[in-house]
């Protein structure tokens, strides 16, 4: 993670950046109605994950790529560093 950035500026940044592209993004890291999760891990930085109600993600996979596509767009064109986690299911930010 960006040393330059403290853990919880970075979360407060993210969190700002996806509630004004108009994301539902909860006070805390577990997520609410269908919102994003978003945390800060310490071994790998900001995490975001979308979570639909449970069961629903892998129904609808084809949503569930479109969320994590438009997440990775607004945070990287915000200036943000984005890697997807190996299973495609959370994204993590690290400056």
């Amino acid at each position: 993670m960006d040393s330059a950035l403290g853990a919880g500026e970075l979360e407060a940044r993210v969190r700002s950046v996806l509630s004004d592209a108009g994301f539902s993004v909860g006070p805390s890291p577990v997520s609410t109605d269908g919102g994003l999760s978003v945390w800060h891990d310490p071994a790998r930085g900001v995490v975001v994950a979308w979570d639909a109600t449970a069961g629903e993600l892998t129904r609808y996979g084809i949503v569930r790529t479109a969320v994590r596509l438009a997440l990775n767009a607004v945070l990287r064109h915000a200036g943000h560093h984005v890697e997807e986690d190996p299973n495609g299911l959370e994204l993590v930010v690290t400056s």
